[in-house]
């Protein structure tokens, strides 16, 4: 079964670096905002390109657990495959566990490069103990995130509104977190409202290592969502 594994990561892996706009979005799109956002804001300050570096980080965490994960699930279903995968001569969820893992290793690349970036651009580096805490928030967010897409994505799975309000979840998630700024200095509703979604307590994460029981909900609710509505699915096509 490790085998099985490693191949189909392997060649979802292989997938998503053919796809040019997959990779832009989640690895140059990234280090793009970082040399941007960080030469005109904070140049001087290597606190704030820490803070920078991992807003960068948490955002394509939120990004690539919505987007690369659920929709390409759904396209399965829209593309008949589901019904095939169905009948490999192994479980179908070791597909699904490549999947998810190409993506781990996908984002890992991310947060590798978003780093070096920041310690040759800016000459900010990361200590162990921020390492740890980066590899413990990609796990959870990812985690959080991905579920939360696949729910959105079989919400409405026989039509096209889920990519509409994927969008809307996605953007409302971000521009209330602290992901660039720290809202809560300019707006305390707008932070209040973030603080209840999963972005900022992973950020939190990320940051000081402190777990928000927030946190609790994101971690168990998206996942039983899923599972009712994938049982609710009839795979037909």
């Amino acid at each position: 079964m490790f085998k099985i594994l490693a191949k189909s990561t392997y060649y979802q892996f292989l997938i998503y670096i053919r796809m040019k706009q997959a990779v832009f979005f989640s690895l140059a799109f990234p280090v793009f905002l970082l040399v941007i956002f960080g030469k005109f804001w904070g140049a001087d300050s290597p606190e704030y390109i820490y803070f920078l570096m991992t807003g960068v980080i948490g955002m394509t965490i939120a990004s690539d657990g919505m987007f690369a994960i659920g929709p390409v699930i759904k396209e399965y279903y829209e593309n008949g495959l589901i019904k095939y995968m169905r009948k490999m001569p192994f479980n179908i969820l070791w597909h699904f566990m490549g999947l998810i893992l190409s993506r781990i290793i996908s984002l890992f690349i991310t947060v590798i490069v978003v780093c070096l970036t920041a310690y040759f651009v800016f000459g900010v580096a990361i200590t162990g103990e921020q390492i740890l805490n980066l590899i413990y928030g990609v796990f959870i967010g990812l985690f959080v995130f991905a579920f939360l897409g696949l729910s959105v994505s079989f919400i409405s799975i026989s039509n096209l509104s889920d990519k509409g309000l994927t969008n809307i979840i996605y953007f409302g998630v971000l521009f209330t977190s602290n992901a660039f700024y720290p809202v809560y200095e300019f707006n305390k509703s707008i932070s209040s409202v973030g603080d209840m979604l999963p972005l900022n307590p992973i950020l939190d994460i990320i940051r000081h290592a402190n777990f928000h029981y927030v946190l609790i909900f994101w971690i168990i609710v998206p996942p039983i969502l899923f599972s009712f509505l994938f049982k609710r699915v009839k795979f037909t096509r």
